[in-house]
């Protein structure tokens, strides 16, 4: 009976050792967490019993998580801070080249050379204004809280329109696109958005293209709804391009350097795509640059 007693006595104190001891390491792991959570370093037991186990691993994945995003925050900083700088000496270039004509017109002989300058001036600060103007177009097709209107917007009209307005540009090249818009596409969006996606799509080929592009309305699936619109047209240097960056801010390959532009035009009618839950795919093949568009 004695000997009974004893041991419930010695049970009772290894429960009570037991649980102030688990208590001591869940306490020490709060503190480690608050800590290491902020620093990226994984948790360590000393008192490892199977729930003690199972809660770390849990907490070191969480922390691992957390390292990670800050790693890739910090890298996308970096990147963008890159291309910022990048962005800003594209915008000073033009500026300085505005400034350094305007001086010329100061010491201009004649009225021949003081035209020649303003000519020169406007050419560049109107190149200055198309990048700034890209800047605040990717700016608002990129902010979260904007909201997009929800109408009936028929694509083919708004590809015809945008085609009609682009014409004088067309034709300064020689170009004709082959244009093929008979399918019916009545979808849910906003027709500024569409529109300005379209337009971006189609300055893109005037920009860097080297031939006409074809654009073409595909019915897709069984629904009204469903469509693709795909622009596409031949353009030298595609090689030099990552195909998987094509949609990203500020990128630009060497031959979309050498014709100018922000890189943000593609990267503008992704995010409005997307914001209106169409798909734009970005492809190369063949030396051909296909922009597919799609419900």
């Amino acid at each position: 009976m004695i000997g009974l007693g004893a041991l419930c006595v010695l049970l009772a104190v290894a429960l009570v050792v037991y649980v102030a001891a688990t208590e001591r390491q869940m306490r020490g792991l709060a503190a480690s967490l608050a800590q290491r959570s902020r620093e990226g370093q994984r948790l360590r037991l000393v008192f490892p019993t199977a729930a003690a186990r199972e809660l770390a691993q849990e907490a070191n994945h969480l922390i691992d998580e957390a390292a990670e995003a800050r790693i890739e925050a910090a890298e996308e900083r970096r990147a963008l801070q890159a291309n910022l700088a990048s962005f800003s000496h594209d915008v000073r270039t033009p500026l300085a080249g505005a400034q350094g004509f305007l001086q010329l017109y100061a010491v201009a002989d004649d009225d021949a050379e003081r035209d020649e300058c303003v000519t020169a001036a406007v050419e560049r600060l109107s190149a200055m204004r198309i990048l700034v103007d890209s800047l605040f177009e990717y700016a608002k097709a990129d902010d979260g809280s904007r909201e997009l209107a929800r109408e009936p917007v028929d694509v083919a009209a708004v590809a015809s329109d945008v085609l009609a307005t682009l014409y004088p540009a067309f034709a300064e090249r020689g170009w004709r696109p082959e244009v093929s818009l008979a399918e019916d596409a009545v979808i849910e969006a906003d027709g500024e958005a569409v529109r300005r996606i379209v337009e971006n799509l189609l300055a893109n080929c005037l920009r860097h293209g080297s031939a006409a592009p074809t654009v073409e309305l595909r019915a897709t699936g069984s629904e009204a709804t469903g469509f693709a619109l795909v622009i596409s047209n031949a353009a030298a240097g595609l090689g030099t391009l990552d195909e998987g960056r094509l949609g990203e801010r500020f990128y630009r390959g060497d031959a979309s350097r050498r014709a100018g532009g922000s890189g943000l035009g593609l990267a503008t009618a992704c995010s409005l795509a997307d914001a209106m839950g169409l798909r734009l795919l970005l492809s190369i093949e063949s030396g051909h640059f296909t922009v597919t568009l799609s419900s």
